[in-house]
């Protein structure tokens, strides 16, 4: 990827289920005027299962995809993925 333009910023809010991720991060959005990705809105407002692993890994590669765009043109970008286990993190 590119050098990203003074002022992105990427925030991956950690935690496990029922930890508070979702407040946090909304928090965070409206303070830093950030774009919010959560699959778990997505696949909830689809009517997907939350636990179809499969459409939940492409839902959050296209959000990663939306990510780097974002952060391309200077965007701040909460993911809000869980991520609680370090190789997810990596």
């Amino acid at each position: 990827m590119n050098k990203a333009p003074t002022g992105s910023r990427l925030i991956i809010v950690c935690g496990l289920p029922g930890s508070g991720k979702t407040t946090h991060a909304e928090q965070l959005e409206r303070k830093l005027r950030a774009i919010r990705f959560c699959p778990d809105e997505w696949m909830a407002t689809l009517g997907i299962n939350l636990h179809d692993a499969r459409t939940r890994e492409r839902i959050e590669a296209l959000q990663w995809k939306l990510t780097q765009d974002l952060l391309k043109i200077g965007q701040t970008v909460i993911i809000e993925w869980g991520t609680w286990g370090r190789s997810e993190r990596d």
